[in-house]
């Protein structure tokens, strides 16, 4: 089964913050920028315009407005790029886009043994009077407006909803009726002005704001809309009053992003902007650690554990300040243990090749001839690192080009021509293009005559990816979504569970080599952007992927030891491509590039992810080498006795013996 790994414009620039280096993230209207001031710029024009200029994806683009670049690899990218809109998990709710209206949900979190799932059940049912269609108008990161028509193009109300956020805002252009249904156990306090009914065991409210009424008729109702009116929907925290009705009024335009670097953390800073400038609801993720002090004025359920709501306009996270790197520190090994190096280098060079024509087993194998090509310049092997560059250098040559990538007009991105894992819809380029700009930033290290002549065509790749500037060929950070801390994998998201990412190892991976490829060609906003995503996706791997929390009671069925492939609404022990214990890990854990010894912070769960994906200690399984890898970081003298026993058939092809021994070396001598 093919394995799919699993925005728009927003400006990122350096801001003095006292002493500290700030990357600023500002929310935009995602639509091409007319007059923006680069400093820098990652995409050069000429180069972009040697590729071959077409649409290859199969997205669906009629629910978004001209203009707008469609948001692939996005928490909406299934809402408005598939033929039938599917649903969203903004959080702590779900959402449902329709022509003819919406849904709003609250997820019932169950779990078994090997699956947590919250999937979209409505709660709220809405059907807009006269609607044809909708289309996405606007969206920054965190937040989308949809603007609903007629049939004759006439705008009828705009939605807005976003993450951590559990309103849901429907603004009228024109007077209407929302129609409800299936509305469950009403309260005795609702009103003409409020409506609360509890239905599967959550609370949902509805208030209408000046203009609107609501009319309650048994199971259903219908909300009377003048021009210009706001009615908001929600769901109530678990088992609290309504204090989200004094704030529903307060309606949400759009969600600004800031981070900064200070003492060792990472720091990232949402703002929930508001059409009067007061204060709203917002529900970080159960994994977010917040510097705010607040209060908590009710809990939702999520699939990673309560999610707590609090009242204000903004709240800032913090993780780990990652810090990049790619390269092995072999200063101190033995004198055995380095000449054993070099006998395996030679061997290693000398089966050397790069032939693959798709963009993600081509970027394995060129990762994997720049670290061999490291570690070769550290132990001064002249010949081996001579025939590793030359090597290296035909490979990227004959893949820099139009006839290996071309530029898609619709989409607007780098695309192989060889399609991979579906990657002609996007999907998992962070992780394809995160190889060649590792193996770049390696070769780059020790041949200048590189970033001088393939300097723009590397910039192409970084810029699909991880564009930290609002241009008209890109969008910003394609993949990272600031709020949850972690990449989306899936280009179009055509699943009812929402987006999804399955490697966490290999988007760690793409910002690693974007941080050290920045640091090599001295662009500090690029380098500050690479190590805010890398601080951020590092941190929720090892507590969303490599780890699961499973304190609350409707988590305690899941026995699994991490969570493979998370979802919007799902998380689960499984991969696309493989049933076995051992691939649910080492898909967690590839490349094991050198800035990866920092996966000794899990700890405990090292161990414990080893027993379950290795039996009998045999490493001889896919992608086990990269398991004996983890073990090392927690006992590199067990991890060294068992280097012997691997055999070069279980050793993956974007590792090689050198390098694993390399690293085992590396954490005992």
């Amino acid at each position: 089964m093919k394995r799919f790994r699993i925005t728009k414009i927003v400006l990122i620039s350096i801001v003095p913050l006292a002493a500290l280096i700030t990357v600023l993230i500002v929310s935009a209207v995602y639509k091409p920028a007319v007059n923006s001031i680069l400093s820098e710029p990652l995409v050069d024009q000429k180069t972009l315009h040697t590729l071959a200029q077409k649409n290859g994806s199969s997205a669906v683009t009629t629910h978004i407005a001209a203009g707008i670049i469609p948001p692939t690899n996005s928490w909406i990218s299934g809402m408005v790029l598939q033929s039938t809109p599917l649903p969203v998990y903004p959080m702590p709710s779900s959402f449902l886009a329709k022509d003819s209206g919406f849904e709003v949900g609250q997820p019932t979190i169950q779990s078994t043994a090997t699956v947590i799932t919250g999937e979209h059940v409505p709660g709220i049912i809405a059907s807009i009077n006269n609607s044809s269609t909708f289309k996405l108008i606007r969206y920054d990161k965190v937040s989308a407006s949809l603007t609903y028509y007629d049939a004759t193009n006439h705008a009828i109300g705009l939605l807005t909803l976003a993450e951590g956020s559990p309103f849901v805002f429907f603004h009228s252009s024109s007077s209407t009726t929302i129609n409800l249904s299936n509305l469950g156990v009403v309260s005795k306090d609702s009103t003409e002005s409020y409506l609360r009914y509890t239905l599967n065991g959550h609370d949902y409210a509805v208030v209408a704001g000046k203009g609107a009424t609501i009319k309650q008729t048994g199971s259903n109702a219908s909300i009377s809309i003048d021009k210009d009116s706001l009615v908001t929907l929600y769901s109530v925290p678990n088992g609290r009053s309504d204090q989200l009705r004094s704030l529903a009024g307060n309606e949400l335009t759009s969600v600004n992003i800031s981070s900064a670097q200070q003492q060792g953390s990472s720091l990232t800073t949402l703002t929930y902007n508001t059409s009067n400038n007061k204060p709203t609801v917002f529900v970080p993720m159960a994994y977010s650690k917040q510097t705010n002090k607040t209060s908590v004025l009710g809990t939702y359920d999520s699939i990673y554990g309560p999610m707590n709501g609090t009242i204000g306009n903004s709240f800032t996270s913090t993780v780990p300040l990652a810090s990049a790197s790619n390269s092995l520190d072999l200063s101190h090994i033995s004198a055995s243990h380095k000449q054993e190096l070099i006998t395996n280098l030679k061997k290693d060079v000398s089966t050397t090749s790069i032939d693959k024509t798709d963009s993600y087993y081509a970027g394995k194998q060129l990762s994997r001839a720049a670290t061999l090509l490291d570690i070769s310049e550290q132990l001064g092997q002249t010949d081996s690192t001579n025939q590793l560059k030359s090597i290296l250098i035909k490979a990227f040559s004959t893949r820099l080009n139009a006839n290996y990538f071309y530029y898609d007009t619709t989409l607007k991105g780098i695309v192989a021509q060889n399609k991979s894992f579906g990657s002609e819809d996007f999907n998992d380029h962070h992780f394809h293009y995160g190889y060649f700009i590792y193996a770049a930033s390696i070769l780059g290290k020790y041949d200048s005559n590189f970033v001088s002549n393939y300097k723009n065509q590397i910039n192409l790749l970084v810029a699909d990816i991880a564009s930290y500037q609002q241009t008209n060929d890109v969008p910003v950070s394609r993949y990272y979504d600031p709020y949850v801390a972690h990449s989306w994998a899936a280009g179009l998201a055509p699943f009812a569970d929402g987006n999804n990412q399955e490697s966490s190892s290999e988007a760690i991976n793409a910002w690693n080599g974007i941080a050290k490829w920045a640091q090599l060609t001295n662009n500090a906003e690029l380098q500050s952007s690479a190590t805010w995503m890398l601080s951020g996706e590092s941190a929720t791997a090892s507590a969303a992927w490599r780890t699961t929390d499973t304190d609350a009671s409707y988590l305690k069925s899941y026995t699994s030891p991490l969570s493979s492939l998370n979802f919007g609404g799902k998380r689960t022990y499984s991969t696309f491509f493989s049933d076995e214990p051992n691939a649910k890990l080492g898909i967690q854990l590839l490349p094991m590039s050198p800035m990866m010894t920092s996966f000794k912070t899990d700890k405990a769960a090292i161990a414990r992810n080893v027993s379950s994906s290795i039996k009998n200690d045999n490493y001889n399984v896919a992608l086990g080498d990269y398991i004996l890898m983890y073990l090392a970081l927690s006992d590199p003298q067990k991890a060294s006795s068992e280097l012997t026993k691997q055999q070069d058939a279980f050793i993956d092809d974007g590792n090689s013996r050198t390098y694993l021994n390399a690293w085992v070396y590396s954490l005992t001598d």
